[in-house]
């Protein structure tokens, strides 16, 4: 008797021969072409709610590491430091001052006790609200450019961890390339590579960053991360290529040679 198949059982086969063919389709058409990126893009955030007391940078504005951003009101924590600062200046002075009766006897050791205590906290209280304030003046963590600011003067910064600005890495660059198996084999991290800019009609020296080490599922193919050097100031978002045969990267017509270092951590 003949056992006729379900609709289901015929179309499965069907479906992973396609898939298959997607897969291998893809694989051979990845053709190794990325787009330049910030080397870093960080989001500066508040770490506490309050109002914008100034901004001290425009968007586009050149910033290094440390430079201010943005300032959060402080004139309340500010008087509170000051108070705080009167009282430990009062406590130091007394204990100094029961030190000096201590050997005649005009003072315990319980007193000293107390009063080296007291000074104590009263220092730590200090040093946490000049924290606090510190915590409400927002800095750059990098060298690079300021390209989004969120907030004006008076405007009110909402929960803590609020997107206040984004600053971005434009030297060294990287790109993304999502590589054929076979290519990306070929591959170290630490190797120089070439990689061209077609609109710009000039090829760069990059150094490999990352390889992934999982390929992508059907289309079997490896992220691999390029940081390249950019003291040209390249624009992000340009289209760059990969030299397709990565066993040969040494002479290439107008290529821009910059030096690049990286260092990796010992495993």
């Amino acid at each position: 008797m003949m056992h006729l198949s379900s609709p289901r059982q015929c179309i499965f086969p069907l479906v992973v021969l396609l898939l298959s063919l997607l897969g291998l389709s893809m694989a051979q058409g990845a053709d190794s072409i990325g787009y330049l990126e910030p080397g870093r893009s960080i989001r500066v955030s508040s770490a506490e709610p309050g109002i914008v007391k100034e901004v001290l940078v425009k968007e586009g504005a050149q910033v290094k590491s440390n430079d201010v951003l943005v300032r959060l009101d402080t004139r309340v924590l500010e008087l509170e430091a000051k108070i705080i600062a009167e009282e430990y200046s009062v406590m130091k002075r007394r204990l100094e001052k029961l030190r000096e009766i201590l050997p005649k006897k005009f003072a315990s050791e319980d007193e000293i006790l107390r009063a080296e205590s007291d000074s104590l906290i009263t220092g730590l209280r200090k040093e946490r609200i000049e924290a606090q304030i510190e915590r409400l003046t927002l800095r750059s963590p990098i060298d690079g450019v300021v390209t989004e600011l969120r907030f004006d003067e008076a405007e009110g910064v909402g929960a803590s961890n609020s997107h206040v600005a984004t600053v971005v890495q434009l030297q060294p660059m990287r790109v993304q390339f999502n590589l054929p198996l076979e290519q990306a084999r070929h591959l170290s991290q630490g190797a120089e590579v070439l990689v061209e800019f077609p609109d710009y009609g000039e090829t760069r020296v990059g150094v490999v960053d990352y390889i992934s080490p999982v390929s992508t599922a059907v289309v079997n193919t490896i992220r691999t991360r390029i940081m390249i050097p950019n003291p040209g100031k390249l624009p992000a978002g340009i289209k760059c290529r990969l030299q397709a045969d990565a066993s040969d990267q040494t002479q290439t017509p107008q290529t821009t040679q910059h030096s690049l270092k990286l260092s990796y951590p010992n495993p």
